[in-house]
C-alpha cells in the first residue's frame, strides 16, 4: 500500500515552525492616561452589586457562572471528585474515623475489586438501600479518540445527594483520577478521550441515604469516515504498519474506495492544499478557532479538489475526490488519511461507529 508520511511530516515541520508572538507587535503602552481612581473602582463595583441584587435573571446568571467556575476549578484543575468533597466534611465533622465513615470513604476501593465491565452498550436500574453502605463501579477500556457517553437518572424523589463521577486509572501505581462530576438529571453526556487506558463511571449516595437510579453507557468513534460509504471494512493498511524495510512506519490508513467518491470533512476548520510530493493532490484540514490550536487531518491521493486553499469548511462538506495521486499511482485508488496532535495519532479509534445509548 502506498504512504504520505513523508509528505505529512514535512507539512508539519512547516506549520509547527511558525512563530507566534503575543507582544512584538503591540503599540507602545501610553503614560498619559491618569490611573483609574479607587473611588471610581468603588462606585462601579456598587453599581454592579445593585444591579445583581435587583435583576433576578443577573443573579442567576452570575449564581451559574460562580458555581461552573468551582466545578472547573474542583474537579477539573484539582482532579478532586464529588466523593473526596464529601470525605472532607466527614472529616470536619468527626466522623471520618467512625467505624461508620470508615466503611463509606472504603466503599469505593470495595467495588473496585469487582467492578461492573462494559462495552459497547449498557443500561441498568439500581438501588442504594439506606441501610447499607456501598458504592458501584462501572468500568471501561477507552482508546485515545473514541467518545463515552452516558445518561444517569436519579428514579427517587429524596433530596439526599448523590455522588457521582468519571474517573481514569492513572497507572504506574497513581490510582484514579477525576475526569468530571457527572449530574444525575437524565440528559445525555459525552467525553471525547484524550488518552487510552481503563475508565470508570462511581456512585455512591451520601451516609445513611438510599435511592434508586438508571444508567445507560456506550462507547464508539468521535468522528464520521471521511469517505462517503465507507466502512471500517473498508480500511486497509493499517497506521504502524512497517514501511521501506521497516525504516518507517505508516502515518495514518488508507480507505478503499471507487475513484471519485466524495472525501468530506470530519470537522468544521480551515483547509490548505498542495499538489506535489508522495501524497499527490492532498488537503491539511485544520480544526479549531480560525484553524489554530486544533488537531489536523491530513487527506492524500486525491484525484481532484472540491475547495481551494485557505476556505474554511463546515463537518460534512466535501473537500475532494478519492484516487491515486501521488506515489499511489499503481494501487487501487484510497484515501490516506491521517490525523496529528502532538504527533500522529491512529485515527481507527476516532472513526469507530458513534456510539449510541441502548434503548430502555
Amino acid at each position: 500500500m502506498s504512504d504520505s508520511s513523508k509528505a505529512s511530516e514535512s507539512q508539519q515541520t512547516s506549520v509547527s515552525g511558525t512563530a507566534y508572538t503575543d507582544s512584538a507587535d503591540q503599540p507602545p503602552m501610553t503614560s498619559g492616561k491618569p490611573a483609574l481612581r479607587p473611588w471610581l473602582l468603588f462606585i462601579l463595583l456598587a453599581l454592579l452589586v445593585v444591579l445583581i441584587t435587583v435583576r433576578d435573571d443577573l443573579r442567576q446568571d452570575a449564581a451559574e457562572s460562580g458555581e461552573k467556575t468551582v466545578r472547573y476549578f474542583t474537579f477539573d484543575m484539582l482532579g478532586w471528585s464529588p466523593r473526596d468533597l464529601f470525605v472532607w466534611r466527614l472529616r470536619l465533622a468527626g466522623l471520618l474515623d467512625s467505624p461508620l465513615g470508615q466503611r463509606w470513604a472504603q466503599a469505593v476501593e470495595r467495588a473496585s475489586d469487582q467492578p461492573v465491565e462494559v462495552d459497547g452498550q449498557y443500561r441498568i436500574s439500581e438501588v442504594f438501600a439506606d441501610d447499607d453502605i456501598e458504592a458501584h463501579v462501572y468500568q471501561i477500556s477507552l482508546e485515545r479518540g473514541e467518545k463515552l457517553i452516558w445518561q444517569l437518572s436519579r428514579r427517587d424523589t429524596a433530596s439526599s445527594r448523590f455522588y457521582a463521577s468519571l474517573e481514569r486509572h492513572e497507572g504506574d501505581g497513581q490510582g484514579w483520577s477525576t475526569v468530571t462530576a457527572l449530574d444525575a438529571e437524565g440528559a445525555t453526556r459525552s467525553r471525547v478521550v484524550s488518552s487510552s487506558g481503563d475508565y470508570r463511571i462511581v456512585l455512591q449516595p451520601e451516609l445513611f441515604a438510599g435511592l434508586e437510579y438508571s444508567l445507560a453507557i456506550a462507547n464508539g468513534g468521535s468522528l464520521p469516515l471521511p469517505v462517503d460509504g465507507a466502512l471500517l471494512r473498508d480500511i486497509g493498511s493499517p497506521f504502524g504498519a512497517p514501511r521501506d524495510g521497516g525504516a518507517r512506519i505508516h502515518h495514518g490508513v488508507d480507505i478503499f474506495a471507487p475513484k471519485g467518491t466524495p472525501v468530506t470533512a470530519v470537522t468544521d476548520g480551515r483547509v490548505r492544499t498542495g499538489t506535489g510530493g508522495i501524497g499527490g493532490k492532498h488537503v491539511w484540514l485544520t480544526g479549531g478557532m480560525l484553524g489554530l490550536g486544533g488537531a489536523r487531518y491530513y487527506y492524500a491521493h486525491l484525484d481532484s479538489f472540491a475547495i481551494e486553499s485557505g476556505d474554511s469548511v463546515k463537518k460534512g462538506d466535501v473537500l475532494g475526490h478519492v484516487g491515486n495521486t501521488g506515489n499511489a499511482r499503481t494501487t487501487p485508488p484510497h484515501l490516506h488519511f491521517g490525523i496529528y496532535s502532538g504527533g500522529p495519532v491512529d485515527p481507527v479509534p476516532f472513526l469507530k461507529p458513534e456510539p449510541v445509548l441502548p434503548e430502555r
